[in-house]
């Protein structure tokens, strides 16, 4: 099945133009499977794919040179081609320079990013030039075609992105119905060998019946765009797990392997667009700020603790516990801001930083969030577009990670529905911190009305040696699970541990289990 498939959303009406983006789809298509399958014996391909990259960059911008000098477009609009397919050839450059087989994933984010660089180039940017030649050659000055078709906006509308978005709903469902068709005669084959594995087959059919029947659930476009898409990628990851050690042969192992990283990698993207494009108040309820944070924490902590990076969630004894706030946006916020830092600081730590900066109108408290890392830092000429869609950096760092840039424009659009500012400071060689600025209602546990909170006002009557054992078993086992114990009884625990429970609550949010425990057990006398 193809990886992409052309459609009228991708024409700009110029037939030589078109004829070559079909061109560079096919060689994507085409290289689809070189760079899924990373192994030696396929380096002399890969390598002919770069070539033909470059070449294929050559000759598309001479194309589009010379039919803009030959209308007399507005040099901006060369000037901008110019340098966007310099960036295109440095780029490929760049990945033929450190693509290597020992890392599996090289040759799939190799493919999202040409299929990205695509997407948005065509959809963006030479869609703009199209209207602007099609303006001058109706009569309008290079000037005033440059102004009507908004030649500064050179990424995709919000039209154009939804309707590419349900396009390629519409090529995943048919290559979902495909892989369906290939999970079918691998449950028949299976089923024909064990009954164990028959079972596994009818509860494989159980749960994408349910996922079925879900999906019926439709209100508004978003709505139904988001169930649509979400539903069956989550199948396809469900089924590829399932399957994947259930004594499949070898190669169908590895198909199903490749369905399993490819799908999940998908339904990353495709929640991005899909947050990107809601539009919904924030929704304010009670909830524990340093709960939220261990939680949001917990995965890039993981990632940054893997790397040999320290970690730590620091939160200013000062801050009242419960807040009425949105929890599940700023959640968002920390983690993505988390994981960039994990993701981009080689050496060093990545911590985050809970503060007060003071009262805030109307019985609120300012509080800051951020997130701090020693990682390689930003210029200053670089930070400008950092929050909006589809921006990267141009350095090396940033195109060895990939990505179609919607993370921190997540980050920007979740602080704009709580009213909340975000921002950075950074300077090369010094790190980076982002920040997330709230003004948060203070609350008492007693008064939220959520059952953790009613556990915590019931703290005063629990006892204390049951949730000091309790604490001391899940440091004991790694699990992390601790940290939500620690935030539900902290009042209770800030009692019997006093000053030192700041420390222990750092220890576990850095899944420093065991240093956990020492303290845990010296405080407790042990």
């Amino acid at each position: 099945m193809p990886f992409m498939t052309w459609s009228d959303e991708y024409a700009t009406g110029i037939d030589i133009v078109d004829r070559q983006h079909r061109g560079l789809m096919e060689m994507i298509n085409a290289a689809a499977p070189l760079l899924l399958d990373c192994s030696p014996v396929q380096e002399a391909e890969r390598e002919a794919l770069f070539t033909g990259l470059v070449d294929y960059t050559g000759e598309h911008f001479r194309t589009e040179e010379a039919l803009m000098r030959e209308v007399g477009v507005d040099p901006r609009v060369y000037e901008h081609h110019r340098h966007t397919h310099a960036r295109l050839v440095d780029d490929v450059l760049a990945w033929r320079a450190r693509f290597s087989c020992r890392d599996p994933l090289a040759g799939q984010r190799l493919l999202g990013f040409l299929a990205g660089w695509l997407i948005f180039h065509v959809l963006g940017e030479d869609q703009t030039m199209a209207r602007q030649i099609r303006a001058v050659r109706a009569g309008l000055g290079p000037a005033d075609a440059y102004d009507q078709a908004e030649g500064a906006r050179c990424v995709p509308t919000d039209a154009v992105l939804a309707g590419t978005v349900v396009a390629l709903y519409s090529q995943l469902s048919g290559q979902i119905r495909e892989i369906g068709l290939h999970n079918k005669h691998l449950e028949e084959q299976v089923r024909a060998r064990t009954s164990d594995i028959a079972a596994m087959a009818e509860e494989l059919r159980r749960a994408r019946d349910a996922a079925e029947a879900a999906s019926q659930a439709k209100s508004r476009f978003l709505a139904m765009v988001s169930h649509e898409l979400r539903t069956p990628m989550n199948a396809i990851v469900g089924f590829a797990d399932a399957l994947r050690g259930s004594g499949l042969p070898a190669r169908q192992e590895a198909l199903v392997a490749r369905v399993q990283t490819a799908s999940r990698q998908l339904a990353e993207l495709i929640d991005g667009l899909i947050e990107y494009s809601r539009d919904e108040a924030a929704a304010a309820k009670p909830f524990a700020l340093r709960a939220t944070l261990t939680e949001a924490c917990q995965a890039p902590f993981a990632a940054a603790r893997a790397k040999g990076l320290k970690v730590s969630l620091e939160i200013a004894p000062e801050l009242p516990a419960w807040y009425l706030g949105d929890a599940g946006r700023i959640a968002l916020v920390v983690r993505q801001l988390a994981a960039n830092a994990a993701k981009f600081t080689s050496r060093g730590s990545v911590r985050v930083r809970a503060e007060t900066l003071g009262p805030a109108p109307h019985g609120r408290l300012s509080v800051r969030l951020s997130v701090i890392d020693t990682g390689l830092g930003i210029p200053e000429d670089k930070q400008g577009g950092l929050f909006e869609a589809f921006h990267q950096l141009d350095d090396s760092a940033t195109r060895h990670y990939g990505g179609v840039g919607l993370g921190l424009a997540l980050t920007r659009q979740a602080a704009r529905m709580m009213g909340a500012e975000i921002g950075l400071s950074s300077a090369p060689g010094r790190g980076s911190s982002f920040w997330l600025d709230l003004a948060l209602a203070p609350v008492e546990p007693v008064q939220a009305g959520s059952p953790a909170s009613r556990d915590e006002a019931a703290d005063t009557a629990a006892d204390a040696s049951t949730v000091l054992a309790a604490l001391a078993r899940l440091l004991t086992e790694d699990d992390t699970r601790a940290g939500d114990l620690l935030a539900t009884h902290e009042a209770l625990l800030r009692r019997c541990l006093g000053a030192r429970y700041d420390a222990l609550a750092g220890q576990v949010a850095g899944f420093e289990f065991e240093r956990a425990l020492q303290t845990l057990r010296h405080q407790g006398g042990d």
